[in-house]
């Protein structure tokens, strides 16, 4: 009887721990959350394809939907110190945006203070959190969420990244001086803390290469266009002008535009005309090798313009180049590697952020450009500087000997033959 009774007690003990092991086998452990997404994917070192600004930095996650069906993510972090941060949701088999949200949208943790509305000295010590769900989560569940990123549930393959903007000049670091935000997943139909999905291959490092027909050198005029709206990941907030250079020996190519007013401070985010813009310039690799952004290009010239030269790295005359841009107020050299990088050139202008009352805005007075089908062609609506006038950038393609001529004339820039 007594030996029955010890079988009696092993085996329920044997059943619990069993029981009791399947309960802690249902959550993994899950990863660090800095290990949770890519490594830091930084515009300027080239390990990040899709035309990036030098001067930001982005994270992706990735996963599969279909694999995890009702699975949403809940994003628990600090605000970095930079000028702009955001999240995006992309369908990434299209790499089409499906929401975001942007820094000062972001509503704080409960006795936290958003840095992007109200500067503090520590952006990192106010916490934040974000809710990615699928269209279909119930109101019941949404109740208690702040700062909702939602997707369509047909969506295969869900993309999260996250960018920032001029984190190593405001804090040194290039994550802003914190941690990624840690990513739990949970079911939406209970809420319950779920295994954490795999990280997906995103098709951000399978960008293909522009076509090196794309880039001519038969016009000397070159044109800005609205980027298309669908193309390579593109970010809510910003908009870009593009024209595409072929830099020939002995030439130069050049542009000019009136800029918009960039803020300084926290305090000038609501005002300012834009939050940030830039000049890139990439490789037909959709790499970017050579940027400049608004704080470096603090003069205009006596009109009100700023004048960009693109000049190649082995000229003979690259000293005398900049020797005369830098005896004219608002005229900036970039300098182009055409042995390293090639002579085909996809130049960028970015707005970041752009002020609704901004009455310069490429998105009230552009249309993009299609990357098909150019029958509706619109001259006065898709080229820069019919539509926007001395603010939408025209370029045109001179020899060195024409620019360093004494009679070279700045306004000659802005012809359209």
């Amino acid at each position: 009887m007594k030996k029955n009774y010890y079988l009696f007690v092993s085996l329920f003990l044997m059943l619990f721990t069993a029981c009791e092991n399947d309960k802690v086998d249902i959550i993994d452990e899950y990863p660090a959350a800095n290990d949770q997404w890519s490594k830091t994917l930084r515009g300027d070192n080239q390990s990040i394809r899709a035309y990036p600004d030098i001067y930001a930095n982005y994270w992706e996650y990735t996963y599969s939907y279909a694999n995890n069906p009702y699975v949403g993510l809940r994003l628990t972090g600090k605000f970095p110190k930079a000028r702009f941060f955001n999240f995006t949701i992309y369908n990434d088999d299209t790499q089409i945006n499906v929401s975001s949200i942007e820094d000062v949208d972001i509503v704080p943790d409960n006795g936290n203070i958003n840095p992007y509305v109200i500067e503090v000295d520590n952006y990192t010590t106010e916490g934040y959190t974000i809710h990615i769900i699928p269209a279909s989560t119930s109101a019941a569940m949404r109740a208690g969420m702040n700062n909702i990123c939602e997707f369509p549930d047909e969506l295969a393959t869900v993309s999260v990244f996250m960018r920032q903007y001029l984190p190593m000049q405001y804090s040194g670091d290039e994550r802003g001086g914190t941690d990624m935000p840690a990513i739990e997943a949970f079911d939406v139909r209970t809420g319950e803390r779920v295994n954490f999905p795999k990280h997906e291959a995103s098709f951000i490092y399978n960008i293909p290469d522009i076509a090196v027909d794309e880039f001519s050198s038969a016009s000397r005029a070159l044109p800005f266009m609205r980027a298309p709206l669908n193309l390579f990941y593109p970010n809510a907030p910003a908009e870009y002008l593009f024209t595409r250079i072929q830099l020939n020996a002995d030439s130069v190519a050049m542009f000019r535009f009136i800029p918009p007013v960039a803020p300084v401070s926290v305090s000038e985010y609501p005002t300012a005309d834009v939050r940030y813009w830039s000049i890139c310039l990439g490789a037909s690799s959709t790499l970017s090798y050579v940027s400049i952004y608004d704080k470096e290009m603090q003069k205009c010239d006596a009109e009100g313009f700023v004048n960009f030269i693109i000049a190649a790295k082995d000229s003979p005359n690259l000293a005398a180049l900049q020797e005369k841009a830098a005896a004219t107020d608002g005229t900036y050299v970039l300098v182009w590697d055409c042995e390293s990088w090639g002579k085909n050139i996809l130049a960028l202008y970015r707005n970041m952020v752009i002020n609704q009352n901004y009455n310069h805005s490429m998105r009230k007075q552009m249309e993009s450009v299609s990357t098909e089908d150019m029958s509706q062609f619109n001259p006065f609506t898709m080229i820069a500087m019919l539509a926007m006038g001395n603010w939408g950038p025209q370029g045109y393609r001179f020899s060195e000997t024409e620019y360093l001529d004494d009679s070279f004339n700045y306004a000659l820039i802005r012809r359209m033959q």
